[in-house]
């Protein structure tokens, strides 16, 4: 099969019913061969992000196909191998024993000559064949563990939960009750405390952070939850659950412990703030010296529970059976440790759904959010029903319980960087190979940490390790020079989504560009710029009104520029004109009042 159309005369045989056809980076493959084909429309596709999860079509009993619209007993599903390990295709072939073939020189052109030709469909082979068995190493090992075969590792771990692991009967609370929940629902911690050129660092990892909280914490039970909007600490200290809550982190907290959502941004400020929290994070603040100021509301659940000690113990001691074998199962219980819990937070509102315009209907998507039109799609932005296991109360518990658990290693050492389960010290940490100890990652003999997500940094072995987030991989001799360029340049396949939105082909390699921010947003660095040659320190944000003040001070700087040029428009045309005089002004309204009114029209026009 040499072409598209080879490609979809082969699978509309009776023997793909009911298959699924791995890929690995599924939506470079699938819109690689069906884009601008007459089957497109006839899958329903669903994505997570910028990420195709599966596309899958239904086929009739006279062999065609249809997406949703038609649905049938037998179906074709295409599914991507990174929907349960983010590794690409030479990694997957080492866990499973099959070699990645070298890529050629001439990869990602059209082979001329005949010897070219064979070695680009021998290469392509190769790779179908080890996406292909690593799928079915998959099933298989999810079977082994007891767990039914899903489109993610997240379903997975769910149907492993509920059919091996889940010993009670939980009931989901309404949605208003879940909206308010989602509210304290927070990220991990990731801050740069020090910045500048480093050496002789440590790299901590506590092991299993998320499985060990699990394993080691009290949950509350949904079923014994109450309401109460008495402003009393009282419920906080007697119950878990979550309040909204007025509170003020004093400027004698050295590291602060709560976080702060600001424009899709988590800080962890001082100043008085407002936010929705789980009462173990409270608890501990208010034990720090924060000032609880206002209770507005509270969920609070009179019994606790401990649903995941069975799951995590389980899968944590076959885990450590399997590294001890040198099994690859070891691979499989990992995911399963460190996938389940945010399955219990999974988002209902606002989920994006894409349907081919083909099979739209106006009328069944009408009252929905946002309906756009990109490309050959609808993009339809619409609240769905929650999930029978949507709890969040659990996934919000875990993740506060990760961030206490590292904000005790960062309040008994002098950090320069964490994030979420890590920290970058000089401090030696007492380590171990429990679940929940710290671990050493590597001993960092230099290099160079700028902000979050972003540093650079060789261990005692001279290894290097580069980490920017949103580019790809770069050398550590390029991160040099990117601090005094801040830079980046590269040649990118282009998404699916991407290129609905900006006329591109789908998977056309479009140069990159992108201007990088050398300077950190989210600690007060005192209005200093990076410099690379010196160390420099940070505080924690200040909130002014509930804005970190370095936001705060920007959007006062910018109404004061606008103010003045507003007034100075004013002045111009009113003032010093000679159709409105200091006489027309009249002897009952001074020039700033009249400027001010005035300006009404101005401020109007301005923005």
């Amino acid at each position: 099969m040499y072409s598209k159309q080879e490609v979809i005369d082969e699978l509309h045989h009776p023997r793909y019913k009911n298959s699924y056809i791995a890929a690995t980076n599924l939506s470079f493959d699938f819109f690689g061969t069906f884009y601008k084909t007459p089957v497109l429309s006839h899958f329903d596709v669903l994505f997570r992000g910028s990420d195709l999860i599966y596309a899958k079509t239904y086929v009739q009993p006279d062999g065609s196909w249809k997406s949703s619209a038609g649905k049938s007993g037998k179906s074709i599903m295409f599914i991507d191998t990174m929907n349960y390990a983010q590794l690409g295709v030479a990694k997957i072939g080492a866990i499973i024993g099959i070699n990645k073939i070298k890529s050629p020189m001439y990869l990602g052109k059209y082979p001329i000559l005949l010897e070219e030709f064979k070695a680009m469909v021998y290469y392509n082979l190769r790779d179908s064949e080890i996406s292909a068995r690593f799928l079915e190493f998959l099933v298989v090992s999810f079977e082994k563990m007891g767990a039914t075969f899903k489109s993610t590792i997240a379903s997975t771990a769910m149907s492993l939960f509920r059919n091996k692991y889940l010993n009670d009967e939980y009931f989901r609370h309404d949605i208003p009750v879940l909206k308010d929940l989602f509210k304290a629902y927070y990220g991990g911690r990731t801050e740069t405390f020090k910045r500048g050129k480093v050496s002789d660092l440590n790299y901590y990892d506590i092991n299993s952070l998320y499985p060990s909280v699990m394993h080691d914490c009290l949950y509350p039970d949904p079923n014994t939850m109450r309401i109460t909007h008495k402003n009393s600490r009282k419920y906080i200290d007697m119950y878990d659950g979550v309040s909204s809550v007025e509170i003020h982190c004093p400027d004698s907290i050295k590291v602060p412990l709560l976080p702060y959502r600001y424009d899709n941004k988590l800080y962890f400020p001082r100043g008085t703030f407002k936010g929705w929290y789980s009462h173990v994070e409270l608890r501990k603040a208010m034990d720090l010296g924060y000032i609880l100021k206002h209770v507005e509301k509270t969920y609070y659940y009179k019994e606790s529970c401990c649903p995941f000690v069975d799951y995590v113990s389980d899968i944590y001691a076959k885990r450590m059976k399997y590294k001890s074998e040198g099994s690859v199962m070891q691979l499989i219980a990992k995911l399963f440790l460190n996938s389940l819990y945010g399955k219990f937070g999974q988002k209902f509102e606002d989920r994006d759904l894409w349907i081919h315009e083909d099979d739209f209907d106006p009328e069944k998507h009408q009252g929905t959010c946002r309906i756009d039109r990109i490309g050959e799609y609808f993009r339809v932005s619409a609240d769905s029903d929650p999930a029978c296991f949507c709890i969040p109360i659990w996934a919000l518990y875990v993740t506060a319980h990760a961030r206490l658990k590292l904000y005790e290693y960062l309040s008994s050492c002098d950090p320069y960087y964490c994030d979420t389960d890590s920290i970058i010290t000089k401090t030696a940490l007492p380590t171990s190979k429990l679940l929940g100890d710290m671990k050493l990652e590597m001993s960092i003999s230099s290099g160079f940490i700028i902000k979050p997500k972003m540093y650079a940094v060789i261990d005692a072995d001279d290894n290097t390790y580069v980490k920017i987030k949103g580019v790809r991989q770069m050398l550590f001799k390029d991160f040099v020079k990117m601090m005094e360029f801040p830079k980046v340049s590269y040649d990118k396949f282009s998404k699916f989504k991407e290129s609905m939105r900006r006329g591109f082909i789908p998977n056309e390699i479009r140069p990159v560009t992108k201007n990088l921010s050398l300077d950190d947003s989210k600690r007060d660095w005192d209005n200093i710029h990076f410099d690379p040659t010196v160390m420099q320190s940070s505080d924690p944000m200040q909130l002014i009104d509930g804005i970190p003040e370095m936001i705060y001070n920007e959007k006062l700087q910018r109404a004061s520029d606008m103010h003045l040029r507003a007034t100075q428009r004013v002045q111009n045309k009113f003032i010093q004109s000679d159709l409105f005089d200091s006489a027309s002004v009249g002897s009952d309204i001074s020039d700033d009042e009249f400027i001010k009114n005035e300006m009404i029209d101005v401020w109007r026009h301005e923005t």
